[in-house]
């Protein structure tokens, strides 16, 4: 999962800074405002990534409380 969000990442920062490079080439942003957007961008990326991976764990959690034998501890599934 650690190399899937490493790879995501750079993925999104290079989509950013293509994105920003374009607009900046045809006059939308001035070239202050770059460096502003990529930053953006990428603080809204982390916080789907982390949104998205909290629903994914609490979501994998609820199936290992469902599917455990009952009187079995579940809270060290974390």
């Amino acid at each position: 999962m650690v190399l899937f969000k490493q790879i995501f990442t750079g993925y999104v920062r290079h989509g950013l800074t293509v994105a920003a490079g374009y607009l900046l080439a045809h006059g939308l942003i001035q070239q202050a405002d770059q460096q502003v957007l990529i930053s953006a961008g990428l603080g809204l990326a982390g916080v789907g990534w982390s949104t998205v991976s909290k629903l994914i764990q609490d979501q994998e959690l609820r199936r290992v409380r469902m599917t455990a034998p009952q009187g079995t501890p579940t809270n060290a599934a974390k």
